[in-house]
């Protein structure tokens, strides 16, 4: 960080100077260390390509804590601005993940994805500083569209006539092998276009007494990266050479309709293993059937 200088005067022309510096270096702009937003917490950082270390605008990068079955939950997300910085407000105090991925388009045209990164363990109110983003087939072969995963859903009650909506949530999970700390997979945040929130309700592609709905999810082909947060530096583990095939869970999340917070049908979630390649689902698209809905 560079020292400021003040130049020799008198002590009214000093004051008056310091008076200025301070209140400019309130609003300059830089490192952001803490901070908060209504009283709570600040998570900063800046995206970058791990090969050229240009910032990556419009990356979506997501704010995750795990639940108790380990699997890290969404709770906020925000898109990288044109220089690659980005701010998450936690609500409390403790650790959290930071999941980064993106699919932009480059200066010469081309379409780049880059599979994500996550970083474990960090700390509210912390500057990440830079976040490697790793192209999903590596830094050899930057170019790349993301992988669509299509299926559908179909929810029934008890009775052979089943008329209600039902809220689904999708989610596409990837496994951390070993657990890190009590995280043992990872919400890997969807691209623009997906559909991961649908309803079901009756059409003329449903099943007799049942409701329907169809569903896309457009990932990154290719396993995730890490780092753990320390207050020394964080060495991220890169995933230069993709290992294929790439896999991942999907899940299907069943809520009462507009009532997001109150699971429906038994059991109330579905999971599907998957495997993604060329741009597709080679494992055949991952559809869902809830039963015992209210």
């Amino acid at each position: 960080m560079k020292r400021g200088r003040l130049c020799r005067g008198t002590t009214f022309v000093v004051i008056s100077l310091l008076g200025f510096i301070l209140g400019g270096l309130a609003g300059c702009g830089g490192i952001v260390v803490g901070g908060n937003k209504g009283g709570g917490f600040s998570i900063t950082g800046v995206i970058v390509d791990d090969a050229t270390t240009l910032p990556v605008a419009g990356a979506l990068v997501a704010l995750e804590q795990p639940d108790a079955s380990g699997i890290d939950r969404i709770i906020s997300s925000t898109t990288s601005a044109s220089n690659g910085s980005f701010t998450l407000f936690p609500s409390a105090s403790g650790l959290y993940e930071v999941v980064a991925d993106a699919s932009v388009k480059s200066a010469s045209g081309t379409i780049v994805t880059y599979a994500a990164t996550v970083t474990f363990g960090v700390p509210a109110n912390t500057n990440l500083n830079q976040i490697p983003l790793e192209p999903e087939f590596g830094n050899a072969t930057p170019d790349g569209i993301p992988a669509t995963i299509l299926g559908t859903v179909s929810t029934s009650g008890t009775n052979m006539v089943f008329l209600s909506q039902v809220d689904i949530k999708l989610s596409a999970l990837q496994s951390v092998s070993p657990a890190i700390g009590p995280v043992v997979q990872v919400t890997i945040p969807v691209f623009a276009g997906s559909t991961p929130s649908v309803t079901t309700a009756t059409n003329g592609t449903c099943l007799n007494g049942t409701t329907c709905a169809n569903y896309s999810l457009m990932v990154p082909e290719g396993f995730f990266s890490f780092g753990r947060f320390s207050a020394s530096g964080i060495q991220y583990n890169l995933a230069v050479q993709q290992i294929l095939p790439v896999r991942y869970t999907v899940e299907a999340s069943a809520f009462f309709h507009l009532a997001a917070l109150s699971p429906d049908c038994t059991p109330p979630n579905e999971f599907s293993d998957i495997v993604v390649g060329n741009g597709t689902v080679v494992s055949g698209n991952p559809n869902f059937g809830f039963s015992g809905c209210l």
